[in-house]
């Protein structure tokens, strides 16, 4: 342990303890939903762990979290560290906790003192180590941060089961992204409520134009927060293209100990180009001329990293499951656009619209599972929270006929589902067909509708 270093690094991260506040640079544009999820958690639990894409925003929520804090707390009673920083500098958590007591004197077992530690899924047995101080009934709370979610559930699962809660990190929605622009959209609707969502579209007629521009932008860059700060399309994309580095070789070869990472990156860019598609681990192994369960398994830690996303086909049967293609997605649009150069809109659109309504089924159940649905025909979506059924088609065009739905029709039919939506470029419309309430939703609206 070097504690001196720890001493300094110390004092210097948690600058607040003397300025009393967080500055602009590290607080960032507010992000609401994630602070009041933290702040909420607070009440009833002890350990609270952002997982999350790198570069997705963890580190600024953390900051926007403390400087909310520092206004109800003492704030030398909130610390900062990034396991980054120290990986090489101390033995465990125990360090840095006791080096803070010794320097302010104050008790993380008696008193309640607000951990906030970034990047911990590089530090070893991080859960043993955290599970010390619950077992000792500290008064203390714990805030963690990591870009590895299965080796965070993992991890956890061992020694905090029951004693930690999990907040997924995305990149910007839409709807955070014209908030990052000046345009703040509160409502949250159920999408299938046609009347609500019709509404909703007059009520934001005249900023309709400007909704526009953004998002033709938003699928242009991305969701990353970054670009507030580089607002320039040529950097972007280098910034992206380093994005891609930082995730593959430290999010994944580093942890997962990836013997070919020249097969891993070789991957990535092949899923880039596939994003949307229907793939067979067979067939991608015979593209990446690569043995099969190495392909498995590399999507494995790729979905771990929360880069891509893999569907189901949906069947009742787990087998059948297995037995089909599954359809593969980049959770983010700009890193998606970095790597292929892509300027097909429907194609972007169904990337955006899926990792939008994962989201939102990620806030019903922690392992959320999307699916796609083939028979004579298809349809994108289908997402199944134990609640209820949920299909959904995108057709990015403003004129739609009923032949163009048939596989969204056969869906339904089968599965006596009462109403569907289908995803336009600008067609907003209630269609009655086969006793069914089919909805025509512009992708926009739809994004903004969702929390």
């Amino acid at each position: 342990m070097e504690k001196d270093y720890i001493i300094n690094y110390l004092k210097t991260k948690n600058y607040w303890w003397t300025k009393r506040k967080v500055e602009p640079e590290d607080k960032g544009i507010l992000r609401k939903e994630y602070i009041k999820a933290i702040e909420e958690m607070f009440k009833y639990e002890r350990i609270v762990a952002l997982s999350g894409l790198r570069r997705s925003g963890k580190t600024t929520i953390l900051f926007q979290v403390i400087d909310d804090l520092i206004k109800k707390v003492d704030p030398e009673k909130i610390v900062y560290f990034k396991i980054d920083d120290l990986i090489e500098k101390i033995n465990d958590l125990h360090d840095v906790i006791k080096i803070y007591q010794e320097i302010t004197g104050r008790d993380p077992i008696k008193e309640e003192i607000f951990f906030f530690i970034d990047e911990l899924h590089f530090l070893k047995n991080w859960q043993i180590q955290v599970k010390y101080y619950i077992d000792a009934h500290a008064k203390s709370k714990f805030i963690v941060s990591g870009s590895s979610k299965t080796l965070l559930y993992r991890d956890a699962s061992e020694s905090l089961a029951g004693r930690i809660k999990f907040i997924d990190v995305f990149p910007l929605t839409f709807k955070e992204f014209l908030e990052f622009n000046g345009i703040e959209i509160k409502t949250s609707i159920d999408f299938l409520d046609y009347e609500k969502m019709k509404d909703f579209y007059y009520d934001l007629i005249t900023q309709k134009e400007q909704i526009l521009y953004y998002f033709n932008r938003y699928m242009e860059i991305g969701g990353f927060p970054e670009w507030f700060k580089i607002k320039n399309l040529s950097s972007w994309y280098k910034t992206l293209e380093d994005y891609i580095s930082l995730i593959l070789f430290k999010d994944i070869v580093s942890v997962f100990k990836i013997k070919d990472p020249l097969l891993l990156e070789k991957m990535v860019k092949e899923i880039a180009q596939l994003s949307t598609n229907r793939f067979s681990y067979l067939g991608l192994s015979k593209r990446l001329d690569a043995d099969r369960e190495t392909i498995k398994l590399y999507l494995f830690y790729l979905k771990s990293s929360m880069l891509i996303f893999t569907a189901e086909v949906y069947s009742t049967t787990k087998r059948m499951r297995e037995m089909k293609e599954k359809k593969i997605y980049f959770w983010e649009e700009g890193l998606r656009k970095a790597l292929t150069l892509d300027t097909v809109e429907a194609k972007a659109v169904e990337n955006i619209v899926a990792w939008h309504l994962i989201k939102k089924g990620l806030e019903s159940k922690t392992f959320f599972t999307p699916f796609y649905w083939k028979n004579r025909h298809e349809v994108d979506f289908v997402f199944d929270d134990s609640k209820h059924i949920t299909a959904v088609e995108v057709k990015y065009r403003s004129e739609i006929s009923n032949s163009d739905i048939k596989g969204l029709l056969e869906f339904i039919g089968k599965f006596n589902l009462e109403k569907a939506a289908v995803v336009t470029r600008d067609l907003i419309e209630r269609r009655e067909i086969e006793g069914k309430e089919i909805l025509f939703i512009p992708a926009w609206l739809l994004l903004l509708s969702l929390r």
